[in-house]
């Protein structure tokens, strides 16, 4: 914007859905489910299937591993 320019700039709005599919949330869930993954298998492969989940799919893969219990140790039969 310049001196004497009377233009608005354009409102931007941002949308629940648009902050959720943003990148930097899906690297967040992809980090924290890696972590999830590893602390709850043991397992470097387990690990990064959990760490996928959380990039593609985050707003149902967050809310699986918190039911898990974020972190905890798989149950034993």
């Amino acid at each position: 914007m310049y001196l004497g320019d009377t233009a608005e700039p354009a409102a931007t709005t941002t949308s629940l859905r648009d902050v959720v599919n943003s990148d930097s949330v899906s690297t967040g869930a992809m980090l924290a489910l890696t972590y999830h993954g590893y602390k709850r298998t043991g397992s470097l492969v387990w690990a990064l299937i959990y760490g996928l989940a959380g990039r593609w799919v985050p707003v149902v893969a967050v809310p699986v591993a918190l039911a898990q219990g974020y972190g905890e140790k798989k149950p034993c039969p």
